[in-house]
């Protein structure tokens, strides 16, 4: 009877290890498994817009902040004596326009005056010829108002011409270029001066803090990171010939490296539809691998899973295996129990 009892057992042991073994074999084609993903999460690279050295630092590694909420302050003096001489040459480019201003009006009234000037003239010259014609006057006081009439019109289109010119230093607007110029450099002092505290563009938690008063930071180098634990996914990496089952909408069963005993639920959300071809750059000429080996290492396809786990319990870069449930309740069955293993035996390794 034990005889028959042992020999049960054993058939049962045999036959399940067989059953999994099967399993295994083509899980790539019936239900894609794979140990090769990672949680990642948003990455926010803070970096100043100024450069300067920090004057304080006003949150710590690990630290929650919300949007808004200052990050450090870079040194302001520099960028507050920019501003005040962007101020003056403001001031002084707007007294320099409103002088213009104000010889573009004395120009328009030399233009009237020699417009009378003229207009006696014509009259002094009409009186002349009427002289000249009864005999009452000289040709040569003829000769001399007619002159006096030309050279009178002449001034006038000087004057003209002196006003024209002012008004091309205006270009038909109320401030010169020389005053928009001044005030687009005043406007640029004061962002970079409201730049000097660095705030967050988002919410998120703080890591990777190594920042101290005193640090010189650069314009545009990220010093620091915020990581939003609000948006984060499971990159995960099949084999190719399990792509008809790495489809959005797609059930997946995952097992954390860090939570032992735990599966979660997850579900497909994308599938990235190219990968690096590092033999065969852009602009160069393809280089080809010669292998010896009979059977090749299989092409990966990066999968995006979206998951429900609680986000403390991970961080990004937390490393997990997932597997794809097949849609049939036998399979899925043998894909839940082979989840469930993994996840125990991440108790011990």
């Amino acid at each position: 009877m034990k005889k028959n009892i042992y020999a049960i057992m054993l058939y049962s042991v045999i036959g399940f290890a067989l059953a999994f073994s099967a399993f295994l074999l083509i899980a790539d084609n019936v239900s894609p498994f794979t140990t090769q993903a990672t949680l990642y999460k948003s990455v926010v690279n803070i970096a100043p817009e100024v450069s300067g050295n920090i004057t304080h630092v006003d949150v710590i590694n690990g630290q929650y902040v919300s949007a808004n909420q200052p990050l450090f302050s870079i040194d302001a003096k520099p960028y507050q004596i920019a501003v005040e001489q962007a101020k003056a040459e403001l001031q002084q480019a707007k007294e320099a326009n409103a002088g213009t201003w104000q010889q573009l009006a004395a120009a328009e009234q030399v233009v009237l005056q020699k417009k009378t000037l003229w207009k006696n003239a014509q009259n002094k010259l009409v009186r002349y010829q009427t002289l000249s014609r009864k005999g009452l006057t000289t040709h040569q006081e003829l000769d001399d108002a007619i002159s006096a009439a030309d050279v009178a019109k002449s001034a006038i289109s000087a004057a003209q011409a002196d006003v024209l010119k002012i008004k091309a230093t205006l270009s038909g607007k109320k401030n010169t270029a020389a005053v928009e110029l001044a005030q687009a450099k005043l406007a640029r002092a004061e962002w970079d001066l409201s730049n000097t505290t660095v705030v967050a563009k988002t919410a998120g938690t703080v890591s990777n803090l190594q920042l101290d008063a005193g640090t010189y930071v650069n314009k545009g180098t990220p010093i620091l990171f915020l990581v939003n634990e609000n948006n984060s996914w499971l990159s995960a990496d099949f084999n190719e010939k399990g792509i008809a089952h790495l489809q959005p909408d797609n059930h997946v069963l995952i097992s954390f490296d860090s939570q032992p005993g735990r599966v979660f639920e997850g579900e497909i959300e994308n599938q990235d539809r190219a990968v690096f071809d590092a033999s065969n750059p852009l602009t160069q000429l393809s280089t080809v691998s010669n292998d010896s080996r009979w059977i090749r290492e299989q092409q990966k396809i990066r999968t995006r899973i979206a998951v429900n786990v609680p986000q403390q319990d991970v961080i990004s870069g937390s490393r997990a295996s997932v597997i794809v449930l097949n849609g049939n309740p036998i399979l899925d069955v043998i894909s839940s129990a082979w989840i469930h293993v993994i996840a125990l035996f991440r108790y011990i390794y």
